[in-house]
């Protein structure tokens, strides 16, 4: 049942990123709905699923809206992968938790891209993006982490019997 509900959730999230999020641009830049749901779902399963989900939302991503095929799928498959390793040792009803791994997160989303991009030899004018992007987007992700957490928790929040 909780697969067909990530994947339902996922498959929402590519529906809002490509619609609706497109409205509410701050600066151009729209919230990263992607790595904030492999963050949350990162926290709340296994390193082995983590990794899957991370997969699966990054090579959507790269299909639907990438310019190349692989590299979301890889950030986001060893983010995911990383926080999981981690996540062992930390309070996961702690707020802050999702908050400190989304702004690690998008700083190593950003930190990958930039050395793939620059590794194939493109210009790139790194602190006109900095200003630009990086710093709004990472705003952006940290504080919608919260509400994405809380509602990706509920999901992994074990049942309790009434009886």
């Amino acid at each position: 049942m909780k697969t067909i509900i990530i994947t339902l959730i996922i498959i929402a999230n590519f529906i809002l990123q490509s619609t609706v999020l497109q409205s509410i641009k701050i600066l151009n830049v729209i919230p990263n709905i992607s790595l904030i749901l492999v963050v949350a779902f990162a926290i709340n399963t296994d390193k082995n699923k983590s990794a899957l989900i991370g997969f699966v939302i990054g090579i959507l991503q790269d299909i639907i809206f990438g310019k190349f095929i692989g590299l979301n799928a890889l950030i986001y498959m060893v983010a995911a992968y990383m926080i999981s390793n981690i996540n062992k040792n930390v309070f996961k009803e702690n707020l802050a938790i999702p908050f400190i791994f989304t702004v690690i997160t998008t700083i190593f989303y950003y930190a990958i891209g930039f050395l793939f991009i620059y590794f194939l030899g493109y210009k790139i004018e790194f602190l006109n993006l900095f200003k630009r992007m990086f710093v709004i987007e990472l705003i952006y992700n940290s504080l919608l982490s919260f509400f994405v957490y809380i509602y990706i928790s509920k999901i992994f929040k074990p049942r309790k019997n009434r009886y």
